[in-house]
């Protein structure tokens, strides 16, 4: 089933790992968009050959044709461009495929997801019913193979039902929006490397645009395996906010929060050790909705399927649950550090 006026468009650097993945999960949906662009911004690995190599033996006449910088072809009905664009960073990627595609409504993930295979049908369906509307987001699922990518699940991923409708900004690993929409508000931030798609969501409500929710529409994101790429991912995200003037009351917070911790640990070593018993209260606190999703990301196949099915089980998973207790607050300390410093340090980007 081919979706007509439907284009998906995704950027790409250095996924090579995470390609071939992505693209069975794009080519295994019940329904596909009549469109297809990516933008590789100049990958240094082997993204594009493996790309490339992916729709040859997809089908055997498929014969791309290399014009400029844009390699395309048309492939059992679907018209797919392939552009390389050095040095372009994901905002510049995703409107110079927005502009080169024809669709009126946009479609938009992120390799490093794998899509569920009615993504398309879901993420578009909301169009159907409304004219009006002209944004729609989906539900992203963690992707855990190890303890440190559950923990990481249950600090950043909030279930379903946590979901506020009316406060929801979706990333757009998962989204949806109708050309004019993207128009309107000038595409994606140029100006920004990292947190243009929550800038982009900003722009969108500033303009009246209401982003509806269907949680049907489901992503499947892979958490980051190591604490250096943890660090790295949310310190960009913060510098991000900065760049982009978003989310000031929650770095007030936590930056309010990071002095409190340090005024108990000094106070716990100068007049009492008791005053760690406060420290054991603030990091329940803390931790109160990680902790509330530790069960359901344990236990969800859908999230950790190697962990739940193959590795864990019995005391096993009731050990692995304890460590988590106690290793999730000292998880969302770093991962609080890291947006700090990247706020901070893009305080200091930031020319106005």
């Amino acid at each position: 089933m081919i979706l007509k006026k439907v284009s998906f468009i995704i950027t790409l650097f250095n996924e090579e790992k995470d390609i071939s993945a992505f693209l069975d999960s794009l080519f295994e949906q019940s329904a596909l968009p009549e469109e297809i662009v990516i933008v590789d911004g100049g990958s240094k690995d082997n993204t594009l050959d493996i790309l490339i190599n992916y729709f040859q033996k997809k089908v055997k006449d498929f014969d791309l044709k290399f014009s400029g910088n844009i390699l395309f072809d048309t492939l059992d009905g679907i018209n797919v461009k392939i552009f390389q664009i050095n040095g372009a960073r994901i905002s510049e990627g995703r409107n110079f495929a927005i502009k080169s595609a024809m669709g009126e409504i946009i479609c938009v993930s992120d390799s490093g997801c794998i899509l569920d295979k009615d993504w398309f049908l879901q993420i578009t369906k909301p169009f159907q019913y409304s004219r009006e509307l002209c944004v729609v987001g989906g539900y992203n699922y963690a992707k855990a193979k190890n303890f440190l990518q559950s923990c990481l699940a249950a600090s950043i991923m909030p279930k379903k039902e946590e979901i506020k409708k009316d406060k929801y900004m979706p990333s757009s690993r998962n989204l949806s929006f109708k050309r004019s929409a993207w128009l309107e508000v000038g595409g994606y931030p140029e100006v920004m490397d990292y947190g243009e798609d929550m800038k982009f969501n900003f722009n969108l409500r500033s303009k009246g645009y209401e982003i509806n929710y269907n949680p049907e529409a489901i992503v499947y994101w892979k958490m980051r395996d190591n604490l250096s790429k943890i660090f790295k991912q949310f310190f960009r995200y913060a510098k991000g906010d900065a760049l982009g003037k978003m989310y000031l009351y929650r770095h007030l917070v936590r930056f309010f929060s990071l002095i409190v911790l340090t005024a108990i640990i000094i106070l716990s070593v100068v007049l009492s050790p008791w005053f760690l018993l406060a420290l054991i209260i603030l990091f329940a606190a803390y931790s109160f909705k990680p902790y509330r999703r530790i069960n359901y990301i344990w236990d969800n196949p859908k999230i950790s399927p190697y962990i739940v099915l193959k590795k864990y089980g019995g005391i096993k998973k009731i050990l692995s649950k304890t460590i988590a207790i106690f290793f999730i607050p000292f998880l969302l300390t770093y991962i609080d550090l890291a947006k700090l410093s990247g706020y901070i340090y893009g305080l200091f980007c930031r020319k106005t």
